[in-house]
């Protein structure tokens, strides 16, 4: 096989050993095709790869690559759970969206993995794979549409063509006109953007559940709900919407949901409201979950769930200053903490990042209490994440064109400004890929460092229970290196969260 071999060169050290984990960051690289206007630098290259450094939250350019003309507006990406591999979806109001697949190299290459796959829609904002590593799931916002597309469990390569499309819209078509055409910048937030912006139905993410990956949380921009869709586990497919509610308290106000997160160990699920800047908590129906599992598996009509609810809103709170226009404001992404003891949210227009603590047991436990907003050092914070030990985090701020790192303090919850800031143009997404072992040309380890199951932060449903065997072989002194730079960084991790008990 054709493995990634590691040259000799004054980067590999023992920083450079204990380094596990790469950021995949794209860009936006033509404004026109945007339902949105950002202000910032258009990409020649949309595709960053940086080398993370834990020692000091510092990150090394390893590659640039994505010409304008070939991976237009790469705008969400996810690594698969269990191989060197990263997929990233364009964002194109005009044309289809396109899904990439990339194996990932540990010196930062990127090789096709397949050919690019059409993902059913326009404006494609959010990918998910589902549990059994079988299927990944395309949102496209402008049209709202829900594809399903068939992946290889061996390789992590998209198989394509799609097999399932769900429209919402019933074949109608979008109403509004784009942004180059006459319609409003989806940037702003005032009353007749906002009237437009929900004139029509606007998926913006797809998460499945992550106790059974039964039901689909899909949140509509355009329609202020959040809607539950029955997925066939067993035929990639989304078969039917079994339910919608409101994404918050129904004030008279719009919400606009964007994004959906579940808590990694409460029944608790959390929704960013983009419009209205607030972040509503719902306690999730886990055996009612269950039994609609059951039921799907006995072969029984599901449409006997619709109607039934697997969330009930607990929570509303604003991740914004009171008295800050809520009208000069948009949210971004929402995160929760692997620790499960923090929520963060990106404010655009604010240029903040809100954190909030979770009550950790009472009546109270899984709601929130506001820690404080921190600035991000620059202007519309689209999306931020962690690295792998929880304890650095990277803010791309799209319209200064810049990623700023801060350290993230595991028992306050507060950020502090490392330092490091890197030029990156118009950057939307970053995406923590770590790394085991090497990949050849097909997207499979060559030396497999045990058979951990990773999960990106943006996609915590997709996880594989059945992650494949582990290749007999003999651990290189670089491999042994890096599960002990690993273990170093899940010991300190554990150490801050054994303190914050203590206190």
């Amino acid at each position: 096989m054709a493995s990634t071999i590691r040259s000799e060169s004054a980067w590999d050290d023992e920083m450079a050993f204990s380094v596990d984990q790469l950021f995949f960051v794209t860009c936006y690289s033509d404004f026109d095709k945007l339902a949105h206007g950002p202000r910032g630098i258009e990409a020649k290259h949309s595709v960053h790869v940086y080398r993370f450094h834990p020692h000091d939250g510092s990150m090394l350019l390893l590659n640039i690559c994505g010409p304008a003309g070939e991976v237009q507006n790469p705008a969400f990406s996810i690594c698969h759970p269990r191989l060197n591999v990263v997929y990233t979806c364009t964002e194109d109001i005009v044309n289809n969206g396109k899904i990439f697949a990339y194996a990932l190299g540990d010196n930062g290459e990127l090789k096709p993995h397949g050919e690019p796959v059409d993902a059913g829609g326009t404006s494609t904002c959010y990918l998910t794979i589902d549990r059994a590593g079988i299927n990944m799931l395309a949102v496209n916002y402008w049209d709202s549409t829900l594809a399903v597309i068939p992946l290889d469990h061996e390789t992590g390569k998209l198989l394509g063509p799609i097999k399932s499309l769900y429209d919402p819209k019933a074949g109608g078509k979008v109403v509004a006109a784009g942004r180059v055409a006459g319609g409003v910048n989806h940037s702003n937030n005032d009353e007749s953007t906002i009237k437009m912006r929900q004139a029509d139905p606007h998926s913006h993410a797809l998460v499945l559940d992550p106790y059974v990956g039964t039901i689909a949380y899909v949140p509509c921009l355009g329609k202020d709900l959040i809607r539950e869709f029955f997925y066939n586990r067993e035929d990639g497919k989304i078969e039917m919407e079994l339910n919608a509610l409101p994404s918050g308290l129904r004030s008279g106000m719009p919400d606009g949901p964007r994004y959906f997160e579940f808590h990694p160990n409460f029944n608790i699920a959390y929704c960013i409201n983009e419009l209205s800047a607030t972040v509503t908590v719902f306690e999730v129906d886990r055996p009612l979950l269950y039994e609609m599992a059951q039921a799907s598996a006995d072969g029984h009509d599901m449409s006997k769930y619709k109607g039934k609810s697997t969330l009930r809103l607990v929570q509303s709170i604003k991740t914004i200053p009171n008295a800050f226009p809520t009208s000069m404001n948009t949210c971004g992404r929402i995160c929760v903490h692997r620790s499960g003891r923090f929520v963060l949210v990106s404010n655009r227009g604010h240029q903040s990042i809100a954190i909030f603590k979770v009550f950790q047991k009472g009546a109270k436990r899984g709601e929130l209490k506001t820690v404080g907003y921190f600035h991000t050092r620059g202007e519309t914070p689209r999306h931020f994440n962690f690295d792998a030990s929880g304890q650095y985090l990277l803010v791309a701020n799209q319209d200064t064109n810049s990623v700023a790192i801060f350290n993230f303090n595991l028992s306050s919850g507060e950020i502090k400004y490392t330092g490091n800031e890197y030029r990156v143009p118009s950057p939307n997404f970053v995406c923590c890929c770590p790394l085991s072992g090497n990949v050849d040309d097909s997207g499979t380890l060559d030396n497999p460092v045990g058979n951990e199951v990773r999960v990106n932060d943006d996609n915590a449903s997709a996880t594989d229970s059945d992650s494949g065997s582990t290749l007999a072989v003999t651990p290189t002194k670089e491999d042994l290196m890096k599960e002990l730079a690993r273990a170093r960084q899940e010991i300190a991790a554990l150490k801050d969260e054994l303190s914050v008990l203590k206190a």
